[in-house]
């Protein structure tokens, strides 16, 4: 497998990879990507990759026909704009999506995401790529959903207690 940064300067080739990229997460995103950030990746411009926090990884697999597409990553503003994996069938439980998650990580230097509490495989992808949980919210559709962030974010050591440490400030 091979992850690699997707760019493009021609502007119809680009339109027709991104095009393929949204039919790709349609398909294979098990209806749970969701709709911001499909629309943060329709829109996207491949002038507006080479701005901080913004990143668009692939990863693919050699085939009988040349390189076949495995899994897709999109993260924007770090995650907080948007941050969406999918992965083919074929290459799920086979660490397609941690690898993608761990190449953005690694690109960009801190991420974050949101993941519902009932979707425990991205969850699992999560916590294999080194992000760690720090919030319970509530997410766009009502379901409880885990913030997670990369370790040593400024925001994630800050809502970190250390053992001992009082969870009240005025005990009674």
């Amino acid at each position: 497998m091979q992850i690699s940064s997707l760019y493009d300067s021609n502007p119809v080739q680009w339109k027709a990879r991104l095009s393929g990229m949204l039919e790709f997460l349609r398909e294979y995103g098990e209806q749970r990507i969701t709709l911001r950030g499909c629309r943060q990746l329709a829109r996207l411009t491949p002038d507006q990759l080479a701005l901080p926090g913004v990143s668009l990884l692939v990863a693919t697999v050699r085939g009988q026909n040349g390189r076949q597409l495995a899994g897709v990553s999109f993260v924007s503003g770090y995650g907080k704009e948007a941050c969406v994996v999918a992965v083919h069938p074929l290459y799920r439980n086979k660490h397609t999506g941690t690898a993608l998650l761990a190449a953005q990580l690694e690109r960009l230097g801190h991420l974050e995401c949101h993941v519902a509490c009932d979707n425990p495989a991205s969850l699992k992808m999560c916590f294999n790529s080194g992000l760690a949980a720090v919030d319970l919210v509530s997410g766009p559709t009502g379901k409880p959903t885990l913030l997670l962030r990369s370790p040593g974010t400024a925001a994630a050591v800050s809502n970190l207690r250390q053992e001992g440490e009082l969870l009240c400030q005025s005990p009674s």
